[in-house]
């Protein structure tokens, strides 16, 4: 039983090294970003639940937005049971541009969060809709820079988003998020739509018209961003591309608890079901995540820790630490790599307990 482990253990190694090469070479192999000069008409939309803390703040930056063209900004409230709704009612009155959707009731043909979107869509033509979270922060170009990138052949826009705070728990979910940020960072830039995060989104309207909005996932409680990013190229032939301008980076809020981040990890591993068919090539990638982890883990608890044992660790300790200190150059994080040695060592209970518990979808989603 060990051999046939430890062979398993170094065929996934093997093949996660290599995605991480194909990861470490795109972030090095970025070309220059092409610019559009013109200033379409733009929307952001925005589903808010229960966001009385973080709506403010998120609303007093997208009212000053240095934008040329028409921007117009729709949020939906989703059923919110503190002020939210009061929040958005006193913007809406004091600034023309920012339109507000109440939803006051679960809907029988979509989940909630993309309902509250697609109400958003319904009430603009933009040419540019650009999306965010309601607990996220953005700067004052965020906008004209993510218009500016849409040129071309350019169906969809994945942009850079990082987890604020000032805690160790805090600091891990950062840079826990920043890996997966950039691994997508570095496959977009070798053509391959994997994924993206609705942190930071910005596609074009007739792209989402094109594949049918999100029909195709409408019973879905997660994975909107994911479907948006995989489907737009896939259907429509233009292109996924991801940012790398600092004026269009976002800040988010840190979960409160442990529970929290397992819940929201666990949330989004499960949109990893049914990628074996839709997405082979990105399936391959965490199925060789899970088991180089996943293995490790049982060698470790069994007790045997041979040569095979340190050798894939060392081999994947390298490998994980090459793809973020290549992102580092893009993104800035320096200060975090200090806690790559803890999170490396927890990723093997993290990753294989994440992956198991996505799989059979346990997890809570706001009802």
């Amino acid at each position: 039983m060990i051999f046939i482990i430890t062979g398993l253990l170094v065929i996934a190694t093997l093949v996660y090294s290599i995605y991480t090469l194909i990861i470490i070479g795109g972030l090095f192999s970025k070309k220059p970003t092409i610019i559009r000069s013109d200033h379409p008409d733009a929307a952001v939309v925005i589903s808010a639940r229960n966001e009385e803390r973080n709506l403010p703040q998120l609303l007093s930056d997208l009212v000053n937005q240095n934008y040329a063209g028409r921007l117009d900004i729709y949020i939906a409230d989703d059923r919110s049971t503190d002020s939210t709704w009061k929040i958005l009612d006193r913007f809406s009155k004091k600034h023309p541009n920012v339109h507000t959707v109440r939803i006051t009731a679960l809907s029988g043909q979509m989940t909630p969060k993309k309902n509250a979107l697609t109400e958003c869509l319904r009430q603009t033509t933009a040419e540019i809709i650009i999306s965010t979270d309601a607990d996220c922060r953005v700067g004052p170009n965020w906008v004209s820079s993510a218009v500016a990138q849409m040129e071309g052949e350019v169906g969809i826009l994945v942009g850079y988003s990082q987890v604020q705070g000032s805690t160790l728990f805090q600091h891990y979910q950062a840079l826990d998020f920043i890996a997966i940020m950039v691994s997508n960072a570095g496959m977009m830039a070798r053509g391959f739509s994997w994924s993206g995060s609705g942190q930071n989104l910005a596609y074009r309207r007739s792209a989402f018209t094109d594949i049918g909005g999100f029909n195709r996932v409408a019973h879905k409680i997660s994975g909107d961003d994911i479907y948006l990013v995989q489907t737009i190229p896939a259907i429509t032939g233009l292109k996924a591309r991801f940012s790398f301008d600092p004026d269009h980076f976002v800040r988010t809020q840190p979960v409160d608890s442990l529970p929290a981040f397992i819940n929201q990890r666990v949330r989004w591993s499960s949109n990893s079901k049914g990628l074996e068919k839709t997405d082979p090539l990105f399936f391959g990638f965490l199925l060789s995540a899970f088991l180089a982890n996943t293995l490790l883990l049982v060698l470790l608890l069994s007790g045997w820790m041979g040569i095979v044992f340190w050798s894939t660790l060392m081999l994947k300790f390298l490998m994980e630490g090459l793809v973020l200190l290549a992102g580092a150059r893009h993104f800035g994080y320096w200060s975090l790599l200090i806690l790559y040695p803890l999170w490396f060592l927890i990723q093997p209970l993290y990753i294989s307990y994440i992956g198991i518990m996505g799989l059979y979808g346990k997890f809570n989603w706001k009802p």
